[in-house]
């Protein structure tokens, strides 16, 4: 797993940030995994979890997109071979969530900006729910994977508007204090209306 921080600012943009830790056994494998795909100019993919289908999901959504598809028909991808994820997963690993019952194969956030309709939003994807998007177009900040109670806490009030960035970056450092499998450098995409700007930061090592 890892965490996923989004924060929405309504018709303006939504920054969306992972970081790029991998454990195994406590270990620490990697600290500049990509948990962040670009799938186009105003599209972008989070997804952490267990690793291996995490990079599969990835794979078969962004052979299915381009600049031209709408955000409305990458959500439906999105639900479909998460779908098709999970059941594969289930069948490789069928007592998973008998041992780690708060866990989740796949934990995936899509963040965008609509051109047609001048909004931008987040839309989460949990299993639990069978994958059914939940889209958020309001101001709103959302966290996803290890340590998001905690993010949820602390973001919203230490949060500066005029600051955004700097903001997401000290929750990062301040969950990575507190939880051993989040770390490393920090990927954050920026998505409005004239496209995506792309940061990666070396926050936490």
């Amino acid at each position: 797993m890892s965490l996923c921080i989004a924060v929405n600012h309504p018709e303006n943009f939504v920054i969306i940030c992972g970081d790029g830790r991998i454990t195994k056994a406590s270990k620490i494998v990697s600290d500049s995994h990509l948990k962040l795909t670009k799938l186009t100019n105003h599209v972008s993919m989070f997804c952490s979890g267990v690793q291996d289908y995490c990079e599969m999901l990835r794979s078969l959504v962004a052979k299915q997109v381009n600049e031209s598809t709408p955000i409305e028909q990458i959500a439906r991808i999105v639900e479909r071979e998460s779908l098709k994820v999970h059941v594969q997963f289930l069948m490789n690993y069928p007592t998973y969530y008998d041992v780690v019952p708060d866990g989740a194969c796949l934990a995936t956030v899509l963040a965008f900006y609509d051109l047609d309709k001048g909004k931008c939003g987040m839309i989460e994807y949990c299993h639990r729910s069978g994958f059914d998007p939940r889209i958020v177009v309001g101001s709103a900040m959302s966290a996803r994977g290890i340590g998001q109670d905690k993010a949820l806490i602390y973001l919203p009030k230490h949060f500066n508007p005029q600051n955004p960035i700097e903001s997401v970056l000290d929750t990062y450092r301040i969950i990575g204090e507190q939880e051993h499998s989040v770390g490393g450098d920090i990927s954050i995409h920026v998505i409005s209306e004239v496209g995506t700007k792309e940061l990666v930061l070396e926050a936490m090592k």
